[in-house]
């Protein structure tokens, strides 16, 4: 019976028992177990009762594993064992026992395994538990109605919260969890002078407790009033029950009364209750943190991870250690470990924040990011306030397809809780731009800027999105204003200079940087944007020269901004290296190419410069041996085999280069080939595209390549329908794509002539200058009985395309019907 789950349990105990007596008191339940009990097991359970009544708890827990011990399928025994963790404040502990026996003995465990998540701060888990269990008698309503109202507390209704636990302390006067629950509450809410009336109400009715004492002297004290909260914790510490573990009301208190008398200056009385508090923790595990905390400090990262190893070594079971040093391992490259440390010790409802940030980013990382995702909707549920956990959950659900609009819906939220967070504004502008939604990108970009102008990454892309855009006027307002408000900062003018460029003002542009540098020759940025305008221009050699000053600027540090100018430089060579091949100017081009090279000797893409060189030049040996140097040094790759099959093409022909292509397909299976053996598989016939195609597709279902390429198979190969699916499918997923609306437009042009007109029109308005869009738009209008629009609009796409038969015949046909 239940073999699984008492060997885990065994497991469990031996953790458990090495452990030792931890940390709160209720009194230990009875009854609470149908099962039969050996005489040697209830005499266990009797004595354990009786050294918790006394305040023995070591001796108590020691009797109660005896019980466990010998009747390990008993579940009683294992809820007494929980419930004496639950008085010492072992809540963990607690909750790791009954969570294997929840499933099969919810009646019995689900009240203190729900208390159990409840005193750790996880009120979901808590309220899910208590879920599973209808209360039988009036103690069981209580216990479970005392949960309820403290998952409120937790969970921000505080309101709430303290109208439960007032209605539980009225109907239950004597009940120490209901009025502390209404004090913790009423603290929440800083009714301080409120806190110290129900307790004093509360002991006027019944004896003191010093759970009730400790907050109304935390009232006191945050109403100032130290010596009457010196005097308030000075009771409660005396009126505290003896035991033999140090329980954490006694830690909370003494804890309280040390800061007060500090406060009050009577030091040498405080050191006397510091003394105690220092004596009864693991000083050890202080000092170790401590000393991890300095290193970090210190950016010491090295012997920080040293001190946090040699903690788990001592103590496996510190999550606060663990996190930290998953976090630091992550952030340093030891990705495998540090994702393991974080997900065994995280918990979403209550791990802090940034160790939840480095958790999702390992996920991400491992490419596991819809488990980050899941992650992150648990932690917002258990913590929906949190600003920086709803902007994770809205940034991360944006790139997974199907989560976008929980996405938006996340960013919004964190917007509109922190208007000025203007990079959350950027990341949703950065979704609307991918889904085509350029005006609701640009509203955002325009509230980022209004809320932030000097976040100058957003203010690139509004500036940029607008130029991009064609909106030349916003942009010359944005420009004027960058100029305007802030011309004495760089970045603003680098903004308005590069607009200027873009705006056809090179001249304007180049002047105003020319002056920029001057002003700050400690700056690289001018002359890398200077670089980049000329390079625009056409005037290569002088913005090599820029960039050669930027670099020797730069030094050899690996920045942001060295990247930037090797990059620039990169494409600038490139560029040349091409232009000299036009010009069948084939020594220069090499060197060009060896120059590029020699910027990134690791750089794939520089390397086979040179062999394409080789190529253009008809040397297709050379080319070979090139690329296999490449290879060897950097190994096989989509581009290298590109590269050879546009090699062997140009040397062999089709033929020769589809059969090699092939075979790279059959064994790498990389989508990337796919485009280039599509079209290599027009040498080999139809049947050849129509295998590609569907191959494509299998291995990539969402793509929207793939389904284009399939649904113009099919329209090529008269199956309409099914073309039409694979073009409705890229419609949903990009709706201004202009193929998919211009040949769904021409599929449906005889049985649906409305939903055609429609999609053409939108082509057209995508593409007014496409003869083949136009030409479809035009034709379309002509069945639709809109003869007039049609001649114009076909007679449009035959100025674009003049001597088309097609388009001729289409307009023949026009003009015939008016």
């Amino acid at each position: 019976m239940h073999t699984t789950t008492n060997n885990r349990t065994k497991l469990r105990l031996t953790t458990l028992l090495l452990a030792g007596a931890l940390l709160l008191p209720l009194p230990v339940l009875t009854g609470c177990n149908n099962q039969s009990t050996s005489n040697e097991a209830t005499s266990h359970i009797t004595r354990a009762e009786t050294y918790a009544d006394q305040g023995q708890y070591r001796s108590a827990l020691l009797e109660v594993r005896n019980a466990v011990q010998a009747e390990p399928d008993n579940v009683g025994h294992i809820v007494h064992l929980a419930e004496l963790y639950l008085q010492i404040g072992a809540s963990r502990q607690a909750s790791e026992l009954l969570e294997p026996w929840l499933k099969d003995h919810a009646s019995q465990v689900a009240i203190p395994l729900a208390e159990a998540y409840v005193n750790q701060g996880k009120h979901l888990s808590a309220t899910e538990t208590l879920a599973l269990h209808n209360a039988s008698n009036p103690q069981e309503q209580l216990r479970a109605s005392l949960v309820r109202a403290e998952t409120l507390r937790l969970s921000g209704d505080k309101a709430e919260a303290l109208s439960l636990y007032r209605s539980l302390m009225d109907n239950n006067p004597s009940n120490l969890d209901a009025v502390t629950g209404t004090l913790k509450t009423q603290m929440d809410l800083n009714q301080t002078s409120q806190t110290i009336r129900s307790a004093d109400d509360w002991m006027a009715r019944n004896q003191p407790e010093p759970e009730v004492q400790y907050w109304k002297g935390m009232a006191q004290y945050r109403e100032n009033d130290l010596e009457n909260a010196a005097a308030t914790l000075t009771d409660a510490a005396g009126s505290m029950p003896t035991s033999d573990v140090f329980l954490p009301v006694r830690r909370q208190v003494l804890t309280a009364l040390s800061r007060v008398l500090t406060e009050q200056g009577k030091i040498t009385e405080a050191q006397v209750y510091n003394k105690i508090l220092a004596d009864n923790q693991n000083s050890g595990a202080r000092e170790q943190g401590e000393a991890a905390v300095a290193a970090l400090r210190e950016g010491n990262i090295d012997q920080a991870k040293t001190i946090l190893r040699d903690m788990l070594k001592l103590d496996p079971e510190n999550q606060q250690a663990a996190l930290m040093l998953g976090a630091l391992e992550t952030g340093t490259g030891e990705l495998d470990e540090g994702a393991r440390l974080l997900t065994e010790n995280l918990d979403p409802e209550t791990t802090p924040t940034p160790f939840l940030r480095a958790a999702a980013m390992a996920q991400i990382d491992q490419g596991d990011r819809e488990e980050a995702l899941k992650t992150l909707e648990r932690a917002m549920q258990a913590r929906p306030d949190d600003n920086e956990i709803i902007a994770m959950h809205g940034i991360l659900a944006l790139s997974l397809p199907g989560k976008e609009s929980d996405g938006v819906a996340s960013l919004s939220k964190a917007i509109s809780n922190e208007p000025e967070r203007t990079r959350l504004r950027l990341a949703l502008a950065q979704h609307y731009l991918r889904n085509n939604q350029p005006e609701q990108a640009l509203g955002q970009l325009r509230m980022a800027f209004a809320a932030q102008p000097e976040d100058w990454h957003t203010t690139g892309t509004y500036m940029n999105v607008l130029l991009a855009r064609g909106e030349e006027t916003e942009a010359k307002e944005l420009r004027d204003s960058l100029v305007n408000g802030y011309g004495d900062m760089p970045q603003a003018v680098l903004l308005a200079s590069l607009a200027d460029s873009r705006l056809g003002d090179t001249d304007a542009a180049t002047a105003r940087i020319e002056k920029l540098a001057q002003q700050h020759p400690e700056m690289a940025q001018p002359r890398l944007a200077l670089a980049a305008i000329l390079a625009r221009t056409g005037n290569r050699e002088r913005a090599i020269e820029e960039l050669v000053q930027v670099r020797t600027l730069l030094g050899e540090e690996q920045t942001s901004e060295t990247i930037a100018v090797n990059r620039l430089l990169g494409q600038l060579l490139v560029a040349e290296t091409r232009a000299a091949v036009q010009a069948e100017d084939y020594p220069t081009a090499r060197a060009k190419a060896a120059e590029a090279v020699a910027l990134a000797p690791d750089n794939q893409g520089l390397a086979l410069l040179a062999v394409g060189v080789s190529q253009a030049e008809g040397n297709h040996q050379q080319a070979l041996e090139e690329l296999q140097a490449v290879e060897d040094n950097l190994g096989v790759t989509t581009a290298t085999v590109l590269a050879r099959t546009s090699i062997l093409e140009s040397q062999n022909g089709p033929e020769a280069a589809w059969t090699y292509l092939k075979e790279q397909w059959q064994e790498r299976k990389e989508t990337a080939l796919l485009p280039t053996l599509l079209r290599l598989a027009a040498s080999q016939g139809p049947e050849a595209r129509g295998e590609i195609t569907s191959q494509w597709l299998d291995h990539e279902p969402q793509s929207i390549a793939a389904n284009l390429a399939r649904a113009d198979w099919l329209m090529n190969n008269n199956q309409d329908e099914l073309a039409a699916t694979h073009y409705d499918y890229v419609l949903e997923q990009q709706p201004n794509n202009i193929a998919a609306l211009n040949n769904l437009a021409w599929l449906l042009r005889e049985n649906d002539t409305e939903r055609a007109l429609e999609f053409a029109r939108r082509a057209s308005e995508q593409a007014p200058q496409n003869s083949a869009v136009l030409d479809t738009y035009g034709w379309v209008l002509h069945l639709a009985g809109n003869h007039q629009q049609a001649v114009t609009t076909l007679e449009k796409a035959l100025a674009l395309a003049p001597g088309n038969e097609d388009i001729t015949s289409h307009l023949e046909s026009a003009r015939k019907a008016l």
